[in-house]
């Protein structure tokens, strides 16, 4: 066994060939009921727990959001490029003009939108080449969308929420546009964080928790990590990939999924007193500095 394993902590039977097991010698592998015992030598692959065929909110129409930011200070920090992607094949991507002599970081180049600026998507979903878009006309239209899908009723993907949403809060005021908290009586909600479920559901589970490292233990294709489309997309299947392997998610209520994420999220970051809240944190837009050294 390797460092990462789990083992048993009580004396039990082989799940594979029904022989005795003394605690702290065998390994626990997702079974179809739960965690089940095996010995090493008969343990499956790791994996996520089987995908079942059970209602849930996740066979119903959900849409993604990602974007790609200057970095991660939400009053600080400038939307680039965002996407949306839902399960009905939405598709809808921009790239946000921020003008001639914005420094971008991670690039060092003056243009976020330029041909080798990370996270910038070389087509939208009808392999149009992207354009630059004016970033009050592009926020709008996001907005707009998402909106229109919260109002519905309908969950909200969104990977890490508390960066994305809190962020785009910001530029939204930044623009003197109206905040989700303005367009909708009870805010950005139902939202649904596939990283706050995979950590609840799994939460023992060793390795790393990017959407990179969670879309590969779920089987779920990230074809471009980094890039907001792809990242979307992603983020979606996860979703729906959670929900699938662990039925008592998918039967919560939307409005009740939206409520326990916030509990299992505070849960998460009690050891982090200064993480943002969840789903978002109404920060007031800053003036732009480049991030410290």
């Amino acid at each position: 066994m390797n460092g990462g394993e789990r083992v048993n902590a009580y004396d039990a039977s082989c799940a594979t060939c029904g022989g005795p097991v003394p605690a702290g010698t065998g390994v626990l592998r997702h079974g179809a009921g739960g965690w089940e015992v095996h010995h090493p030598a008969h343990a499956p692959e790791p994996g996520p727990p089987p995908r079942g065929d059970h209602p849930g909110w996740h066979r119903r129409r959900l849409l993604s959001l990602d974007i790609g930011s200057t970095g991660h200070r939400p009053g600080i920090d400038r939307i680039r490029s965002a996407a949306l992607r839902g399960s009905d094949g939405t598709a809808h991507d921009w790239i946000l003009d921020l003008g001639p002599g914005f420094q971008d970081p991670r690039s060092g180049m003056l243009r976020p939108d330029a041909p080798d600026a990370p996270d910038a998507p070389d087509a939208d979903a009808s392999g149009v080449p992207a354009v630059a878009t004016d970033p009050p006309r592009a926020l709008e239209e996001l907005a707009a969308l998402v909106t229109a899908h919260l109002a519905a009723g309908e969950l909200l993907v969104v990977w890490f929420a508390p960066h994305v949403l809190s962020t785009l809060h910001a530029e939204l005021l930044r623009h003197g546009l109206a905040p989700l908290t303005e367009r909708l009586p009870t805010g950005p909600a139902p939202v649904c964080d596939p990283l706050v479920l995979d950590r609840h559901a799994d939460r023992y589970r060793p390795g790393g928790r990017s959407l990179r490292a969670v879309a590969a233990w779920y089987g779920v294709p990230h074809a471009q990590p980094g890039d907001p489309a792809s990242d979307a997309e992603a983020a979606l299947g996860v979703a729906q990939a959670v929900a699938a392997c662990h039925p008592p998610l998918a039967r919560l209520s939307r409005p009740a999924l939206h409520t326990e994420q916030v509990l299992w999220y505070a849960e998460q970051t009690s050891r982090h007193p200064d993480a943002l809240d969840w789903p978002f944190t109404p920060v007031r837009p800053l003036p732009w500095e480049p991030p410290p050294a």
